[in-house]
């Protein structure tokens, strides 16, 4: 009997072999996590694509109306301030200007012979052979053929000068953009028959959306293009140039049509200059005020349940929720507003499995 009771001792589990399953078992039920910690979030960055422009964009006219009879300059020629762009029919305004050259003749002999008159009675006068009625008609008419002299030859210098501006002449010097007026072709006085770009400082011309017009920086990085694609006798392509810009104006309304605000900014003066037309990318860096978002963590640390978005915060080995307000998200992360630390481990993946107080198995990000 002792023998039987023995080995059936002996055969019989003990009591610390027993438990160790159970605390295997307990162990295999902890889920694993994946953490990351919460980051500060950076400044918001941004871009807009604008053209390079000329600093002074001249439309060119005509200050009198006729018929254009020469056109001296094509698109994208470099004219000097003076050269003759176009040219009128100056026949109507050569006629003018003889007309107003007989006028003026005209009226001087009036106002000799109305002096001549006004000197005569004046003479009279003093002697008492004149009234002194007719001596001041006499003066009237005097003056009146002065003032019509002073008239003439007003619009014999309008003439002179009509005669002049039948000549369209470059007011400065740079690059004409585009051409409109043909040879034939009858305008009117103010009506644009090119543009000319001014040389002198170029500027970058962007598009501002109505989201980012209030607290535009006034400082942008400009990426000039990234030029030709190989580079002389087949090597390597140019590398993109960068300038820093400052901004100059923005338009007081909006576009009607793109509701967009026109801006310019400044560039510098580089050693090669870009082309008019060119196109530049212009990249923004918005600093983060206090009402702006504080934090970021990767997107899928958040948790929506239908009351408000939230983390879980992890703790000596548990979790715990945390709620934070979602202002966005920025490719794989999401920017909050929370009272967490920067440094604070989250649940970084696997948010929805988890409850309130739950032991976990944190692998670090």
């Amino acid at each position: 009997m002792f023998v039987v009771t023995l080995l059936g001792s002996g055969c019989g589990p003990s009591a610390d072999e027993s438990a160790a399953p159970d605390a295997v078992s307990d162990r295999e039920s902890v889920p694993w996590v994946l953490s990351a910690r919460v980051e500060p979030a950076p400044n918001s960055v941004w871009t807009l694509t604008g053209t390079v422009r000329a600093r002074h964009e001249i439309p060119l006219s005509f200050r009198i109306g006729g018929e254009i009879r020469a056109r001296l300059v094509d698109a994208g020629a470099q004219v000097a301030a003076g050269d003759v762009l176009f040219r009128l029919d100056p026949r109507d305004v050569t006629q003018q200007r003889l007309a107003a050259e007989a006028t003026v003749a005209s009226a001087r002999a009036e106002h000799e012979n109305a002096e001549r008159e006004r000197e005569r009675l004046g003479d009279l006068l003093t002697k008492r052979l004149a009234s002194e009625q007719d001596h001041d008609r006499a003066v009237t008419a005097a003056r009146a053929a002065e003032q019509r002299l002073l008239a003439a030859e007003a619009s014999l210098e309008q003439a002179r000068n009509a005669i002049l501006y039948a000549d369209l002449v470059a007011p400065a010097t740079g690059v004409i953009l585009d051409v409109e007026g043909q040879v034939g072709q009858v305008v009117s006085s103010s009506q644009a028959v090119a543009r000319l770009a001014e040389d002198g400082p170029r500027e970058i011309e962007v598009q501002v959306p109505e989201s980012r017009r209030v607290g535009l920086p006034a400082e942008a990085t400009a990426r000039l293009g990234n030029g030709p694609a190989s580079g002389p006798a087949g090597g390597p392509a140019s590398t993109p140039r960068s300038a820093q810009v400052t901004l100059r104006e923005i338009a007081g309304s909006a576009d009607p049509l793109s509701r967009t605000w026109r801006a310019r900014y400044r560039l510098p003066e580089l050693q090669h200059e870009p082309g008019l037309g060119t196109t530049v990318t212009l990249t923004f860096e918005t600093a983060r005020e206090a009402s702006m978002p504080t934090a970021r963590v990767p997107l899928g640390a958040i948790l929506e349940r239908g009351e408000g978005a939230l983390v879980w915060r992890i703790e000596e080995g548990r979790v715990e929720p945390e709620s934070v307000e979602l202002i966005g998200i920025v490719g794989e992360n999401a920017e909050i507003r929370t009272d967490l630390a920067p440094g604070t481990p989250v649940v970084a993946l696997g948010a929805h499995l988890l409850l309130p107080g739950q032991a976990v198995q944190v692998l670090e990000r």
